[in-house]
């Protein structure tokens, strides 16, 4: 099975930039921050019988020291997450990646998760909004916002990461 490539497009003040991807192994892709501190690696596991990969995301120094973690892999293959999209913020502050589920249940939802690096913890979207996020697609803009198709407001918003969390 191949591996899904992951296609990450980043919105700032002059337009959309294709953010940097650097694979160092099968299944590993890193995406270092915009100020070359931190990696994003998404890690893709190939035991899933799904048409989907499940991932795991690690936020770690450019020396390699892990931050956090995070596993979306499940014990079948079939009820856990793949990284669709991911990319960093502009201010590089935040990490944000959307997930699908690999056995294809709940296509209408596809959550996103973010790091914040202030607080170095993994926040849910969905549970900060209070609602669900139904695209896979989202678009990232200076400093650090994200406008994401909302399920049950049935609308297009645009979120300032920071206003959720505090900082």
């Amino acid at each position: 099975m191949k591996i899904r490539q992951l296609v990450v497009i980043m919105g700032l003040l002059t337009g959309p930039v294709v953010a940097q991807q650097k694979t160092t192994l099968p299944g590993v892709h890193d995406y270092k921050s915009p100020d070359g501190i931190l990696i994003g690696a998404v890690l893709s596991s190939n035991t899933s019988p799904s048409r989907y990969q499940e991932s795991s995301i690690e936020l770690r120094t450019t020396a390699g020291s892990v931050l956090v973690r995070a596993s979306y892999v499940s014990d079948d293959g079939t009820h856990g997450y793949t990284i669709a999209e991911a990319t960093w913020t502009p201010d590089s502050q935040f990490f944000v990646y959307s997930l699908e589920n690999s056995g294809g249940h709940s296509p209408w939802h596809t959550p996103i998760q973010f790091y914040n690096r202030k607080l170095n913890k993994i926040f849910s979207l969905d549970d900060l909004v209070n609602d669900a996020v139904m695209s896979p697609h989202f678009q990232i803009s200076a400093p650090d916002k994200i406008t994401v198709e909302l399920y049950f407001a049935k609308k297009r918003q645009t979120i300032t990461l920071s206003s959720l969390t505090n900082n």
